[in-house]
């Protein structure tokens, strides 16, 4: 097949076995540029109609658009690529790889950077703890940092009509180049290139002045270049400017530099960014409490680190001695950390919190939101939060994806009677309506990525996911960063039982052991401390004897609520399993698997090592089973307990 090369970084630029193609301005050129963006996969037509004509088409969209495709077709076949473009049922797609589209290559470059310095094994003794890549990593995450940046030709697509999804395209594109130019110069930092990154990051600062991170950046490459003096009458002008320009004066990140500056004598060799270490840039990063995962093929899932939090940011959640928060999180500190390493400067547009089911996603999230709201020296999210409950995993349906767009658009302001019915002219007032200024939107309880496409944000605006389910695909095709959150180890259990209950157990190992019944499910042991509330003298000796008896623990947890009730929480999730996932589920908790591998599984199912990897993988990615190693697995107590009372009708 003859090569085609799309060309978006940069004026539109199209090339057909290395010789130019000339593709027509204004709707032609939309055209192709929305095909292009994704790569091999269809669009339909209603979606290439609101692409090249907005929300607005003519009468004739529908033949136009046929027209405009063949004229593309002949162009191609011209140049010898007869089936560039295909018509496939409902819409057309572009017939090139995605490596073919230079920002698709940028992307995979950073991707290949990233990972480059990710962690690479399991500490000694089976600890899990990551072990970081060193300087040799680094220094191949540079390379290809610098292979990304040699793609970027200027702003993406530049010259074509400023369409809102144009513009949206183009602004996600260049916070990410900009996001890899940074990288870029804490690496230069790292390895003694002062002088380079002062040279880069000039033209940058010059055409982004309000953005602070590079002149923090900028800052410190020229206090490492020996140039302190400069580097502090550079933030004095900076500190101008924001003032004259936008009434506001330096944020957090930029006054630590500038503060570091005034303490240190002479240049330092730590690239450090006001907190801001350089694994807290992965795209993607799995933090797991007390409890370290690896995926199936035995290498780590996703980078599990333990960033600080972003400059800007005071993490509210931070318990001080003798005193515990009002909503209390312990033991979420190093997963507030990576929201805030992957929000908080705009990393990210895509977070995915996963867990199982009780272990306080939603908690989680709310609580980043409200900090972020409110400890930031500038708004993180001047566009605000909006919130649905996509009732994924929940007693009722899920919701469409019209419900959901109606719901987000209402929080917004707009009419509920003066809201289309169509998804796709929905999904583009979303799109259209976060382009203008970055909000978060938070996507609660999801079933699965078909549900959640229709419902991300525009622009640079940033949607925050919950969900029991994995969601591998998005991490796959839309580049999300997971956070996955564990149940919480005994002493952080314990402080959440003492904040609720009201008082410190007098003797702790009491409290250990109700947590480690609860198997460290936040939502369980709240249930727990409303029980110790109501108990008058018992305490939790008594609670914990209680709950030591199998048979009723499962009662005992339940509050008479369907969304709430443990037994009706834990067993939610195995609607979905297929009828072989649902017998090995049923399998492992008749046979008390608590702690069980790959082998364990063959021998229960009766299947090869691989056949039986591929199915407690379906248990792995909807939480519940939590990996432990390569094919090392565990069952919690609890989830053990509500599948035994689950028998599937083809076990007898």
């Amino acid at each position: 097949m003859t090569s085609i090369e799309i060309g978006m970084l940069g004026e539109l630029d199209v090339r057909v076995a290395g010789a130019p193609v000339v593709i027509p301005g204004g709707k032609q050129r939309l055209l192709l540029a929305a095909l292009a963006l994704r790569p091999g996969r269809l669009l339909t037509t209603e979606e290439l109609i609101d692409r090249v004509w907005g929300e607005q088409p003519p009468d004739t969209a529908r033949t136009t658009l046929r027209g405009y495709v063949k004229r593309l077709r002949t162009g191609f076949a011209r140049a010898g690529a007869d089936t560039a473009i295909e018509a496939v049922p409902g819409g057309y797609r572009l017939c090139v790889e995605p490596e073919d589209v230079d920002l698709e290559r940028f992307r995979t470059l950073r991707r290949d950077a990233a990972a480059a310095s990710a962690p690479t094994g399991s500490g000694p003794n089976g600890s899990g703890e990551q072990v970081v890549a060193g300087t040799h990593g680094h220094a191949g995450e540079l390379q290809r940092l610098g292979d990304a940046l040699s793609r970027w030709r200027g702003r993406a697509l530049s010259g074509l009509e400023p369409m809102p999804w144009v513009t949206s395209a183009a602004d996600a594109a260049e916070e990410e180049y900009l996001q890899v130019c940074e990288r870029r110069a804490e690496l230069r930092l790292e390895f003694g290139q002062a002088e380079r990154a002062v040279s880069e990051l000039r033209p940058l600062v010059t055409a982004h002045p309000n953005r602070e991170s590079l002149w923090a950046r900028l800052l410190l490459a020229l206090h490492h270049s020996g140039r302190t003096a400069e580097a502090l009458l550079t933030y004095d002008e900076v500190r101008r400017t924001l003032a004259e320009g936008l009434g506001v004066g330096p944020c957090a990140s930029l006054r630590a530099v500038h503060e570091r500056l005034l303490r240190e004598d002479g240049p330092q060799r730590d690239p450090a960014l006001g907190g801001v270490r350089a694994d807290t840039a992965r795209t993607q990063a799995t933090v797991s409490g007390d409890r370290a995962g690896t995926d199936l093929d035995g290498t780590a899932a996703e980078a599990t680190t333990d960033p600080a939090p972003v400059a800007g940011i005071e993490p509210s959640t931070e318990v001080q001695a003798g005193q515990e928060p009002a909503d209390p999180l312990p033991g979420r500190q190093r997963e507030l950390a990576a929201l805030d390493g992957a929000l908080g400067a705009g990393r990210a547009r895509l977070v995915v919190v996963d867990g199982p089911a009780g272990v306080g996603k939603t908690a989680l999230v709310s609580h980043w939101v409200r900090s972020a709201g409110t400890t930031a020296a500038r708004p993180r999210f001047p566009g605000g939060v909006l919130h649905v409950d996509l009732r994924g995993f929940h007693p009722e349906p899920p919701l469409t994806t019209v419900q959901a767009l109606t719901d987000l658009l209402i929080q917004v302001g707009y009419e509920p009677e003066r809201l289309p019915a169509d998804p796709v002219a929905l999904g583009a007032m979303l799109r259209r309506v976060t382009a203008r200024s970055r909000t978060a939107v938070v996507l609660d309880n999801a079933r699965d990525a078909a549900q959640l496409r229709p419902l991300l944000p525009g622009g640079t605006s940033a949607a925050i996911v919950t969900s029991r389910n994995q969601l591998r695909g998005l991490v796959a095709r839309e580049g999300a960063v997971r956070v996955t959150v564990a149940p919480l180890g005994a002493r952080d259990g314990a402080r959440v039982v003492a904040a609720l209950a009201g008082a410190e157990a007098p003797e702790p190992a009491d409290v250990y052991e109700l947590v480690d019944l609860c198997d460290g499910l936040p939502l369980a042991l709240r249930i727990a401390a409303e029980e110790l509330t109501r108990g008058g003298s018992r305490g939790p000796a008594w609670l914990a004897s209680r709950l030591g008896a199998e048979a009723t623990r499962l009662d005992l947890l339940d509050t008479g609520d369907v969304e709430t009730g443990m037994r009706a929480v834990l067993t939610r999730a195995q609607d979905r399993l297929t009828p072989a996932q649902a017998e090995l589920l049923h399998a492992l908790a008749a046979e008390g698997k608590l702690d069980f591998d790959v082998d364990d599984v063959a021998g229960l199912t009766g299947r090869d090592r691989n056949e039986a990897r591929t199915l407690v993988r379906g248990l792995v990615m909807v939480s519940l089973v939590a990996q432990r190693g390569p094919d090392a697995f565990r069952l919690g107590d609890l989830q053990r307990l509500a599948a035994l009372e689950r028998r599937p009708v083809n076990v007898r």
